[in-house]
């Protein structure tokens, strides 16, 4: 009997550690380019830019100002100089002091306005000043571009 659950255990350890390599791909995806962070940019206040090596630019608005945790955000990402649109757009917000785990949100193209919309959210952090990296994933078939902003959200009632 001890046997069988020993076996047991080690077949559970192995479909665990499939699923994991399986899916590490999907959560953390090899970036192709990268754009360096604008040290300008303020999104707590108005949309910010940030310009691939090929010199196209990502725009990346959040509302509402200030980008609260634990409040509905509304995202839009712009394209400009692509030679050819993504697949799919994604932002990832991803703490940078400290891991707040997975928050991937997808876009959806919006022909009106010519723009990736979407909404997502920040979890609440127990520190009183959080740094954030918004990173726009921009895929492609045989590519993927990354274009990052970086924010500080502070705990309600701080400042």
């Amino acid at each position: 009997m001890p046997l069988l659950w020993g076996l047991a255990a080690a077949l559970g350890i192995a479909v665990v550690l499939v699923v994991l390599i399986k899916a590490w791909p999907l959560l953390h995806p090899s970036v192709s380019e990268q754009a360096p962070l604008n040290p300008d940019c303020d999104l707590l206040s108005q949309g910010c830019s940030v310009w691939l090596a090929s010199g196209a630019e990502v725009e990346l608005d959040i509302q509402p100002r200030g980008i609260p945790a634990v409040h509905p955000l509304s995202l839009q990402v712009s394209l400009d100089g692509l030679p050819l649109p993504p697949q799919r757009v994604e932002i990832d917000f991803a703490g940078v002091e400290m891991a707040m785990g997975f928050n991937r949100t997808a876009l959806d193209w919006d022909a009106d306005a010519g723009a990736w919309k979407g909404q997502g959210m920040l979890p609440v952090c127990v520190r009183d000043r959080m740094t954030w990296e918004a990173r726009v994933l921009l895929h492609y078939p045989d590519r993927l571009l990354a274009a990052p902003f970086r924010f500080v959200s502070l705990r309600p009632g701080e400042h």
